[in-house]
């Protein structure tokens, strides 16, 4: 049996998400859907971002027995294609960040090359491994559709067409670095713009990686208190290609706050 958990949410602190998800609210709904951890990660784009930051802690710090266990966490992105993350162990010591779960956010293509689209994301795939500043490497093969709309580009509508030696590079670099593998619940799993089918196919991919041994992580990527649900949906994955809960990540160190404070 798998503990319900939730490592990778956002907060209106940030603008990132909507006016539901404030720290507060988002506790209540973690209680009403069963999640019992939970792992706060905003943003953090540029250092100057990093006061922003200051109020989440401060709402998790006020929370009294939350009933579940509750992480500080951060997520990062790529400055540029092949670049550094906005994120150094003096920015983690400042804020006290526990953990940090990262990875590519956009295709980094100036043209539509499909081969070269997958090879890019999985080169930034394998650099989030191998940065120790970094817990988790999220969403393997998401890309907003805005980008290939944009620029005209077919969309991307079947992750077969990620090379099987990709997925179990992937897996091999995260269990050699300990790093995990998100399953990640609204961006890959329960997104609007991925045609039917879509969904086997992923599982069939995340199987694949799961075949070398690697552990995950699940996660809602919620950006409205309603999108927390999806930690399950990432949770029925986890338990469908066989893990176990010690084949699921939880941060090593004790939660900023604990179920009773």
């Amino acid at each position: 049996m798998i503990t319900p958990r939730d490592f990778h949410t956002h907060t209106v602190y940030l603008k990132c998400a909507n006016d539901t998800m404030t720290i507060p609210a988002m506790v209540a709904k973690a209680q009403e859907l069963g999640i019992r951890q939970l792992g706060i990660t905003d943003h953090l784009n540029t250092l100057e971002k990093l006061p922003l930051h200051e109020q989440i802690k401060a709402d998790l710090l006020a929370l009294e027995n939350p009933g579940l266990d509750i992480w500080f966490g951060v997520e990062l992105n790529f400055l540029g294609c092949d670049g550094d993350f906005a994120y150094n162990e003096q920015a983690r010591d400042k804020m006290g960040y526990q953990f940090a779960v990262g990875g590519i956010h956009g295709t980094y293509c100036d043209t539509y090359d499909l081969k070269n689209i997958i090879d890019v994301q999985h080169r930034h795939h394998l650099a989030t491994c191998r940065n120790p500043l970094v817990n988790v490497v999220v969403h393997p093969y998401w890309f907003g559709k805005g980008e290939f709309d944009r620029q005209d580009w077919p969309w991307f509508d079947s992750v077969r067409h990620v090379p099987e030696a990709y997925a179990l590079e992937l897996g091999q670099v995260a269990k050699e670095t300990g790093t995990a593998v998100e399953i990640n619940g609204s961006a890959n799993l329960e997104n609007e713009s991925n045609p039917v089918g879509y969904v086997d196919e992923y599982v069939d991919y995340l199987a694949a990686v799961a075949s070398t041994g690697c552990t995950f992580s699940l996660g809602s990527d919620a950006h409205d208190i309603n999108r927390m649900r999806t930690a399950l949906t990432a949770l029925d994955v986890a338990e469908r290609i066989g893990l176990t809960d010690d084949r699921v990540w939880t941060p090593k160190m004790p939660p900023l706050v604990p179920a009773k404070s």
